[in-house]
């Protein structure tokens, strides 16, 4: 009989374990909201300015390249970290030059957000991305043939060097004209300016989702932050 008592007590004991730290663990899905990393690239906000510094110059060694970690948006496949100084991502030139006064994470720290707002915000950054990804492969597409034909050119140059036609000096300048000829043409390009219509258009979706989901003072902080960041959508 005490045996038996026994093992139903202990029965008793584990399913009661087993329902306590379960329901501790659907508690923290639950909470996790309130444990989100706004640091991640979720919240940076890339626009027309980053496809620009994504565009590399070229050198006598080197071709003019489109970065790969923007045209295969690698920076924003996890929930890295995305703030100054990221040891991943130190010494890309479009990351070195990005504008942390646009990462919308920075600013949410400071707010008391609920886990409601932050999910739902959590959402709107991640449509955000969805739909930016494929402007920068459209972005891409639509100047390879001005990159080539800077190439050729570069080419030409570096070759120029090699054979002592010109000085490394006189290399230099040139190539300097040469990147800048080459980034005026892809702004000028009707595609460029399409594009970067499109990101502008999705920016506006994303920041009037976010005041849409904020109440009270958080709309006045909202509304003082945005009016501060450099909009690359201004005419």
């Amino acid at each position: 009989m005490k045996t038996t008592r026994f093992v139903l007590a202990l029965a008793v004991l584990t399913i009661g374990a087993v329902v306590y730290f379960t329901g501790c663990s659907d508690r923290g899905s639950v909470n996790a909201p309130w444990q989100l990393n706004f640091e991640i690239a979720q919240f940076a906000i890339i626009d027309y300015g980053d496809l620009q510094n994504a565009i590399e110059d070229g050198t006598t060694e080197s071709d003019i390249t489109f970065n790969s970690t923007m045209l295969n948006y690698s920076f924003a496949s996890d929930d890295r970290s995305f703030g100054p100084g990221n040891p991943m991502m130190r010494g890309i030139q479009w990351f070195d030059r990005f504008d942390f006064a646009k990462h919308l994470g920075f600013f949410f720290r400071q707010l008391n957000l609920t886990d409601d707002q932050k999910t739902k915000i959590r959402d709107l950054a991640k449509t955000f991305h969805t739909n930016m990804r494929p402007l920068v492969q459209q972005f891409h597409d639509a100047n390879k043939d001005i990159l080539s034909a800077a190439n050729a050119k570069r080419r030409l140059i570096a070759d120029s060097v090699k054979t002592g036609k010109i000085t490394r000096e006189v290399a230099a300048a040139e190539l300097k004209t040469l990147n800048q000829e080459t980034r005026d043409l892809i702004d000028a390009n009707p595609a460029s300016k399409r594009i970067r219509t499109a990101m502008c258009a999705e920016r506006d979706t994303l920041f009037a989702g976010v005041r849409g989901v904020l109440l009270g003072d958080q709309i006045t902080k909202w509304n003082d932050w945005t009016s501060r960041i450099k909009n690359q959508c201004a005419p």
